[in-house]
């Protein structure tokens, strides 16, 4: 077993002559394994996840989407270059997220987002002004402005302060892409899918 040094903190309250705070520091040896190391985390628990890409709460055939807010948030893993977007639609008179994925900011990764979407009757489709929204919605009632998707934005900040992973300037980030996703998809599953 290692033998590290403890600092203990003995009590000089009858004789204030030693140190002017009342107390004083002496090292001790001791056989304590803890001391002058850092734990060592275990992720086994988070890459156990499986968090679900679909809300339970609306039933798709059964229950009508009036409106649907569609948005992209920016993160990333490891470096800023290694950009991972989360693609989402946000229900916004029920106020809770209907489905998400993760990926690249293309063409593919916002069609699985609308492939998980299509089960869902949706009447108002409501974007920002990235192009790729108005081909892939072309046919269907679509209103591209800033001004209707306020909730999603707003939605937007609040992941970014309870996950600080998404921050834009932080000092956490996600160090594999496995865990990114699964962390912010069991956060999205506790809030808005269960």
């Amino acid at each position: 077993m290692a033998t590290a040094v403890r600092l203990h903190r003995f009590s000089t309250r009858y004789a204030p002559e030693n140190h002017l705070y009342g107390h004083e520091w002496r090292w001790m040896p001791g056989n304590c394994t803890h001391y002058g190391r850092w734990p060592q985390h275990d992720f086994t628990s988070l890459k156990k996840l499986r968090p679900q890409s679909v809300t339970s709460r609306i039933q798709p055939g059964s229950d009508v989407i009036v409106c649907a807010e569609m948005d992209e948030q920016w993160g990333y893993v490891g470096a800023k270059s290694r950009q991972r977007w989360l693609f989402y639609a946000y229900d916004s008179l029920r106020k809770t997220v209907v489905a998400h994925v993760f990926g690249e900011r293309t063409m593919a990764t916002l069609g699985r987002l609308m492939s998980l979407l299509s089960p869902f009757d949706v009447v108002i489709w409501m974007t920002d002004g990235w192009p790729l929204y108005e081909s892939r919605l072309k046919g269907k009632l679509h209103v591209i402005s800033k001004r209707y998707t306020q909730r999603i934005e707003r939605h937007n900040l609040n992941l970014r302060q309870h996950l600080a992973r998404l921050g834009r300037k932080s000092l956490s980030f996600s160090k594999s892409v496995e865990l990114h996703d699964k962390v912010i998809g069991h956060y999205l599953n506790i809030k808005h899918y269960q």
